[in-house]
């Protein structure tokens, strides 16, 4: 395992093999994210793990968000001369934007329920996005704690009480990463070349969770049901746009590549294969 910082951008790097890049989305980093695809850097492949700028250990002199995330990971994929490419929520929108921008240096493409919500018609998304951007306005004001009991509200439907376990349960790495998610950029509708997209020659996948709790409960948490179909319209127009099918975990929510690694990695792996 090497660890390197490059520019003030951490990135962990492990195995022997084509090369693999992992992206994080909001509230996390690499390490956490991605803990149960660590594994795979021992099935002949080499993982470059990124904690995107003001996440995890790496550094953020510029802003956060995708703005700086896309030059940092085509600078990356420009290095290695090329790489497997998977995203996570946020990290997925950094993917996607890479992609459009450079479809020459992505081998594959992988995106797990990227929050582009403003790519949907939905009505109830509608209104979530109109949610995200008040917040997006009161956010200067506020700090981590404040910011994420608003965004679980609006983007995962999470129960107050259920937002305080979780806050209370903060390490000194999760309140870097609220408060790097209270000031990045917003990935409602960001500048995606699709076209660019559609150039990757590898195969090009979009990942959703089926969120069986949240449908389970829409009567009791409606809130939880509109996080869930949120994220489920918005990867399926997403995979209409790629012209793929879209991967559905029907047991998962957001967090699949946890909740089901050895289905994830096993996809990932067969991905990688097909490149």
């Amino acid at each position: 395992m090497m660890l390197r910082v490059v520019d003030g951008l951490h990135v962990e790097t492990l195995g022997d093999g084509p090369d693999v890049v992992l992206v994080h989305g909001a509230f996390g980093w690499g390490r956490q994210t991605f803990a149960e695809q660590y594994a795979l850097a021992e099935q002949a492949c080499r993982l470059h793990v990124v904690d995107r700028r003001g996440y995890g250990a790496s550094s953020a002199p510029d802003g956060v968000g995708w703005p700086v995330d896309v030059p940092d990971l085509v600078a990356l994929l420009e290095e290695l001369g090329g790489a497997h490419l998977v995203g996570h929520s946020y990290g997925g929108v950094d993917a996607l934007l890479v992609a459009g921008d450079r479809p020459d240096l992505v081998r594959s493409l992988v995106v797990v329920e990227p929050p582009m919500y403003g790519v949907s018609e939905h009505p109830d998304v509608v209104e979530l996005c109109r949610e995200l951007d008040e917040l997006a306005v009161l956010a200067p004001d506020m700090d981590g704690e404040q910011f994420f009991a608003g965004w679980a509200d609006i983007v995962l439907g999470l129960h107050p009480r259920v937002v305080r376990f979780r806050i209370n349960e903060w390490t000194d790495l999760d309140r870097i990463a609220a408060d790097a998610t209270r000031v990045e950029a917003m990935p409602l509708l960001p500048p995606v070349r699709w076209d660019g997209v559609l150039d990757v020659a590898g195969p090009r996948v979009v990942v959703s969770g089926g969120w069986p709790a949240e449908h389970r409960r829409a009567e009791q948490r409606p809130r939880g049901a509109r996080a869930a179909l949120s994220f489920q319209d918005t990867a399926r127009v997403i995979a209409e746009r790629l012209g793929v099918e879209l991967v559905v975990f029907e047991e998962s929510g957001h967090t699949l590549q946890l909740t089901d690694p050895q289905r994830f990695n096993a996809l990932l792996l067969q991905t990688w294969s097909h490149a």
